[in-house]
């Protein structure tokens, strides 16, 4: 009989979540004392848990820069929205303040397959982002400015938004800058009446629940890079932190299903041939895995699928045939 690498005595299903730093700094930071969550401080805490030698000084420096930059270049006392005008045009505009080397959506890597690619950090030394960096670190510095911006989420994107002088809040699109409704993303992006309602698409965030937005590019690296356990426990972060991100959901089932994955499937075992305790296990990472991924599709999420990425990347070329890119 075929014997599973899950030997030890234990609760069907389990998987042990280790005590993690980064979440526990992640937590408090998305829960200040005062109330002010500081983006570039939870961005901060990102880059060190990718990698541990990370210049956090060079980093917020290089943020100082960027939104003094701007301060320079804008009026003092100006509404939030002009002052977002001047810093899109510095970050996207060529002139000596860029150095004539704006910062533009990364069309080698438009899928953010390289998930390296989603950090602010990458973004910054190459000037090449995706929907995740680029938004991130407009509320990064459109914060470090005195605006009130968060990020909210359609399938597979992140956008910014920002609040005007009268309350009101507005779209701002990173990756092509502008100002869309959200008609623009509910067409392009087939985004559905049921994920509305329920808050995981089109919703304005507050700061304490963009943290959790924020942290899908660790989820990427937990996945790729940590066992399981690391990531699970990253997934239930995101649950406490905003109940209706869906990132949460589909990296805790995921985190079940690479269990699962770990102690049987890549050993080609099925339950059939396993003893009773390993069955129950292996029934009971399956259970979890599926439960998870059916809550969370009720909530209106859905996998990506081939003829959606295949749209968007119509919509990359077209771009980069109008650009000469």
């Amino acid at each position: 009989m075929a014997i599973s690498p899950w030997s030890q005595a234990q609760t069907p299903g389990a998987v042990p979540i280790p005590n993690d730093p980064n979440v526990r700094i992640l937590e408090q930071l998305a829960n200040p004392a005062d109330g002010r969550v500081d983006y570039a401080k939870v961005q901060t805490t990102i880059e060190r848990a990718v990698n541990p030698t990370f210049d956090a000084a060079a980093f917020n420096a290089e943020l100082d820069r960027w939104s003094n930059m701007v301060r320079a270049r804008g009026t003092k006392g100006a509404p939030p929205t002009d002052v977002m005008t001047v810093l899109g045009q510095v970050i996207y505009t060529p002139g000596p303040w860029n150095d004539n080397h704006p910062f533009s959506y990364d069309l080698d890597d438009p899928l953010g397959a390289k998930y390296q690619n989603k950090l602010v950090s990458t973004y910054l030394r190459t000037r090449k982002g995706n929907c995740v960096s680029m938004p991130t670190l407009l509320i990064i510095l459109g914060q470090k400015l005195g605006l009130n911006m968060t990020l909210s989420q359609a399938p597979q994107h992140e956008f910014a938004r920002l609040q005007d002088v009268n309350g009101r809040w507005f779209n701002i699109e990173a990756t092509s800058p502008g100002s869309p409704p959200d008609s623009k993303y509910i067409n392009e992006m087939h985004v559905t009446p049921l994920s509305i309602q329920s808050g995981i698409y089109l919703r304005t965030t507050t700061p304490h629940e963009t943290v959790a937005a924020m942290l899908e590019p660790l989820e990427g690296i937990y996945a790729h890079t940590r066992p399981p356990g690391y990531l699970l426990g990253l997934a239930k972060l995101e649950e406490r932190i905003d109940p209706k991100n869906a990132g949460g959901y589909v990296s805790e089932a995921n985190a079940y299903f690479l269990t699962l994955a770990h102690r049987y499937l890549v050993h080609h075992l099925t339950p059939e041939v396993l003893p009773p305790a390993q069955r129950a296990d292996f029934n009971a990472l399956y259970d979890a895995n599926t439960r998870i991924m059916n809550q969370v599709e009720a909530m209106g999420w859905a996998p990506p699928t081939k003829a959606g990425n295949n749209e968007y990347l119509e919509r990359v070329e077209r771009y980069k045939a109008e650009h000469g890119g």
